[in-house]
C-alpha cells in the first residue's frame, strides 16, 4: 500500500540549499486531501563520514568546520505509525529504544503527537563514527513535522534544532537533506548569516571500505562535551594547512574524479587533523587496532585511510566495487583480540527518503 507520497531529499539544479518540500504538487489546499490521514511514515537515511572537526578560535574562520561524505550503507530504515494507545510501542534494540524515547521526549516538548508504533528495520551503530545519532534525530524530526503539520520543515537546521543536533558540525544535517561530499565552512560570527556548507557530487563509482573493531566506541556524551568545553584550539598554522589540503587538493580531486589524488590527500588530511586529537584519543587513530591496520594496508600499497569523527571506524576509499573487494581481502578478521567489522559502502548523492501512506476519511489509501 506504499509509497503514496515521496519526498526524496536531493539538491536542486541550482545547487542551492534544498527546500525540503513534501509533495508540493499536492498541497493540502487540494480538496481531495482536506480530510486525509497519514497512516504510516517510512524514513530511510544514509550514514556520514566526517574526517575531522576543525577547532579554531571563536572569531576565526572554519570554527567547527571540516569535510565529510554521505554513504548509502549502513542505513537507518524505520517506520512510524500513529496508534490509539496510552504509550509508544518501539521495536528496536535496547540502546536504540532508549535513544528514541529521549528523542520523542524532546520533540513532544515542542509538538503534540499521538502515541506511535515505531519499527526500526535497519539501524546504524551508535558512537562508531557514522553520525548515526544525527541521522536518527533528523528522521524523527521529519516524521513529527509530517504528523503534526502535514509538511516537512523547509530548513534542515530547524529539524536539527528540534532534535537537539548540529551542536557543532553541520555535515550530517546538510547531508540528511542533500547527500554528497560536503565542505562545512564552520560557524559564522554573524548570526544573521546562513552557515555555508558546499556540496559536491561524489563519484558514483567510488566506494568506501568501512572497518572498525566490534564492541568498541569513540568519544561521546560527557567526555566529548568536556573536551570541547576546554576551549582547546588548533594552531593557526595547522588550520591553514588543513584549509590548503581541502581547497587545493581534496575538493579538486572530487570534482575532477581523480581517485589517486583524492585518496592520497584524504589520508594526509586525516593524519594532519589526527595530530590535534591524538592526545585525547590515544593517537591519530582512536583504536590501536586501526593504527596497526593502517600500517598493514600502507605496506600493501593501499592509501586513503582516514578516521571518521572520534572513530573508531576508519574509511578507506576505493576506485570501484572491485577495488573495494580487493581492499577487503587485505583486511584480516581480527587484529590481536579485536574482531573487525568490515563492509563496502556506496556514496549517497541524495538526501534521506521519506515515504508516507495517506488514507482518506473512509480509511481508503490514496494514490
Amino acid at each position: 500500500m506504499f509509497p503514496k507520497h515521496i519526498a526524496h531529499l536531493k539538491s536542486a539544479a541550482s545547487d542551492q540549499l534544498l527546500v525540503m518540500a513534501w509533495s508540493r504538487t499536492r498541497e493540502l489546499t487540494d480538496k481531495r486531501f482536506m480530510t486525509t490521514t497519514i497512516s504510516k511514515i517510512h524514513v530511510t537515511t544514509g550514514s556520514r563520514l566526517h574526517f575531522g572537526l576543525i577547532c579554531s578560535e571563536p572569531a576565526a574562520r572554519w570554527r567547527f568546520g571540516g569535510i565529510g561524505v554521505m554513504l548509502r550503507q549502513p542505513a537507518w530504515h524505520l517506520s512510524v505509525t500513529p496508534i490509539a494507545a496510552d504509550e509508544d510501542s518501539i521495536e528496536a534494540t535496547d540502546d536504540i529504544c532508549r535513544r528514541i524515547r529521549e528523542l520523542l521526549q524532546r520533540i513532544r516538548s515542542r509538538h503534540h503527537m499521538t502515541s506511535l508504533r515505531i519499527e526500526v528495520h535497519h539501524e546504524v551503530s551508535l558512537h562508531t563514527g557514522l553520525g548515526s545519532g544525527t541521522q536518527l534525530g533528523l528522521a524523527f524530526s521529519a516524521a513529527s513535522e509530517l504528523l503534526t503539520h502535514r509538511r516537512l520543515q523547509e530548513d534542515p537546521f530547524q529539524l536539527a534544532q528540534l532534535a537537539c543536533r548540529a551542536e557543532r558540525s553541520a555535515i550530517g544535517t546538510v547531508g540528511f537533506a542533500r547527500g554528497g561530499f560536503l565542505v562545512d565552512h564552520g560557524e559564522s560570527n554573524d548570526e544573521s548569516l546562513r552557515r555555508q556548507v558546499d556540496r559536491f557530487v561524489f563519484p558514483d563509482d567510488w566506494r568506501f571500505v568501512l572497518t572498525h573493531p566490534e564492541n568498541s566506541q569513540g568519544l561521546s556524551g560527557v567526555q566529548e562535551r568536556t573536551f570541547f568545553g576546554q576551549q582547546i584550539h588548533m594552531p593557526r598554522t595547522l588550520i591553514a594547512n588543513l584549509e590548503q589540503q581541502m581547497l587545493r587538493e581534496i575538493i579538486p580531486a572530487v570534482r575532477e574524479k581523480q581517485f589517486q589524488a583524492f585518496a592520497t590527500s584524504l589520508e594526509n588530511y586525516g593524519q594532519t587533523v589526527g595530530t590535534f586529537y591524538a592526545a585525547e584519543q590515544g593517537g591519530v587513530f582512536a583504536h590501536p587496532a586501526m593504527t596497526q591496520l593502517a600500517d598493514h594496508l600502507r605496506t600493501a600499497g593501499v592509501s586513503g585511510m582516514a578516521q571518521s569523527s572520534w572513530g573508531p571506524l576508519i574509511g578507506i576509499p576505493a576506485e570501484s566495487q572491485k577495488h573495494g573487494e580487493e581492499i577487503m581481502r587485505l583486511i584480516p578478521d581480527c587484529i590481536g583480540s579485536n574482531r573487525l567489522t568490515t563492509m563496502i559502502s556506496e556514496p549517497l548523492n541524495t538526501g534521506a527518503t521519506i515515504r508516507s501512506t495517506v488514507d482518506d476519511a473512509s480509511g481508503r489509501s490514496l494514490l
